[in-house]
């Protein structure tokens, strides 16, 4: 009778092992894929990929369907879109081992070549590491100074120059956030025309558009980024360059002058001074330093738009619901007076600003389609098959429209987040669900971009009322909340209005330390 020797035998279990694991693999893929409209041979669903308001589009498709979960292909790529709260959260949250990875945006990581920030990079080691670099600066302990370093720049950069220009209103608060975002680096910023400031407003809008879908076909189809510089709609390329030289700019010169400040004794805390020291006794200190000057660009990179945005949204929800603006200036005056200014510590006692706040996050989600995710492994949910890399988006807009959750979701209803006063608990909560992603990948800024949005808030609804513009006649030009053919951020129409000192209030008096201070 012949024998099995071990070796037979070990041979035999590891076939039974990839007959299993192959069994159940094609099990798997028996299974149906989730709800989604018709996949045509060869170009699947390339032509129902909408370019601009994909989240109305996905979440009127989900009701088509009757499913909060839809699958579609574009030119090979899967795509899974996600409506619901509670599957977003099984998925990104519960499963995110193997839904962290981010999928390759053709004009951005490819053309433009910007890999060296976390936020675009696959999920892995690379990634956690300048992702454990930004965490440690930006920890909760760090934020008290982050707040105070922001008060001050909110007061010298924002509250002096609206009373000098009280009618540019978004632009003032635009560079206002562009200087905020820029002092982790350590660079000196000047009150008014910064050079750098003014760079990185121009890189980072253009970045924002040349990443949507819908303004580069490349983006669509990205075999087109090998048609020679000279063939005809290869002008996408060109625009690549500008974009790359700039941002090779805005990521060496501040990095450079803060270590010369350094280096002559004058520099002052920052993430870039803080983290090279920690990092001087590394064996490896110049590829962790080069770590370090990536990371800080992408500090002000990845978030300065997205809060610009939100600022935006809730200037036009104030100027379109003045009484919201009133209730939240008397809360104001209650707990500060008339003879100081907004300090970090008044926040926690704003529940009404609170309310605005966040009603202004759900009303206009600043990006109404989460960042996308990929799978790095197939799976099953829900008794679907999700293929291995997988796209995945989180439609903000959709979770925090949901009727059954806020009813009149397009009406803006501070209210809807207050009882006796206070903020519910029993709510879904947009500052801290949905607005800034999900799982291992949510907005690394949201730490700090929450408070910021606070802060600027308060400030100017303590000083200023916010009224509309003036036509030539005289009277106020009527402002109805529209917002722009959203690709990757919804951001409001252009729409006027200005600022004027509240009456009874000594603003000049306020700010007189502040007005024309150089560098802020």
């Amino acid at each position: 009778m012949p024998i099995i020797t071990s070796k037979d035998a070990l041979f035999l279990l590891l076939c039974a092992i990839v007959h299993l694991v192959y069994r159940n693999q094609q099990k798997r893929r028996l299974l149906p894929l989730p709800p989604g409209p018709r996949r045509w041979p060869i170009v699947k669903n390339t032509f129902a990929v909408p370019l601009t308001n994909a989240h109305v589009h996905y979440q009127e498709l989900g009701k088509k369907f009757g499913s909060k979960i839809l699958f579609l292909e574009a030119l090979g790529r899967p795509m899974l879109i996600v409506n619901d709260l509670d599957m977003a959260r099984d998925l990104l949250e519960k499963r995110s081992a193997f839904y962290s990875s981010r999928p390759s945006m053709t004009m951005i990581t490819d053309i433009v070549k910007i890999r060296e920030w976390f936020s675009f990079m696959p999920y892995g080691d690379y990634w956690r590491v300048h992702r454990r670099m930004f965490q440690q600066h930006f920890s909760e302990k760090h934020l008290p100074y982050i707040e105070e370093r922001a008060v001050g720049l909110i007061r010298k950069g924002l509250l002096a120059n609206l009373l000098e220009f009280p009618d540019g209103v978004t632009e003032i608060i635009r560079k206002c956030v562009y200087s905020i975002r820029l002092e982790p680096m350590g660079y000196p910023i000047q009150r008014q025309n910064d050079p750098l400031v003014n760079l990185a407003e121009e890189t980072f809008g253009v970045m924002s558009i040349i990443a949507s879908p819908g303004k580069y076909f490349v983006n669509i189809v990205p075999a087109l980024q090998h048609i020679p510089d000279w063939m005809p709609g290869a002008g996408f390329k060109e625009v690549a360059k500008e974009v790359r030289r700039n941002v090779d700019k805005l990521i060496a010169e501040p990095f450079e002058a803060t270590m010369q400040m350094m280096t002559d004794g004058t520099a002052p805390p920052c993430f870039v001074t803080e983290t090279l020291e920690r990092l001087k006794s590394n064996k490896d200190y110049e590829v962790q330093a080069v770590y370090a000057k990536q990371t800080a660009a992408m500090i002000f990179g990845a978030v300065s738009e997205t809060t610009v945005t939100g600022l935006k949204s809730f200037i036009l929800a104030m100027l379109t619901h003045p009484d919201a603006m009133r209730k939240a200036q008397q809360e104001l005056d209650d707990v500060i007076g008339t003879d100081r200014l907004v300090d970090s510590s008044d926040i926690p006692h704003l529940p009404y600003l609170s309310a605005i706040i966040k009603e202004t996050l759900r009303w206009n989600p600043i990006t109404p389609m989460c960042a996308p995710h990929q799978t790095t492994e197939e799976d099953v949910y829900m008794g679907y098959y999700i293929p291995k890399g997988c796209i995945v988006f989180a439609n903000t807009y959709a979770i925090l429209h949901d009727e059954e959750v806020f009813p009149g979701p397009e009406e803006f209803q501070p209210e809807r987040f207050l009882k006796d006063g206070k903020i519910r608990d029993d709510i879904l909560d947009p500052e801290f669900v949905a607005t800034f992603g999900f799982g291992r990948r949510i907005c690394p800024g949201a730490r700090i971009a929450r408070p910021l949005l606070y802060l600027v808030a308060a400030s100017l609804l303590h000083l200023f009322d916010i009224v509309p513009a003036l036509d030539r006649d005289g009277n106020p030009i009527k402002v109805i909340p529209q917002f722009k053919q959203a690709a990757i951020i919804s951001e409001p129409l252009p729409f006027q209005c200005k600022m004027i000192p509240r009456k009874g209030r000594d603003v000049e008096g306020l700010l007189k330390g502040y007005i024309g201070t150089d560098p802020i």
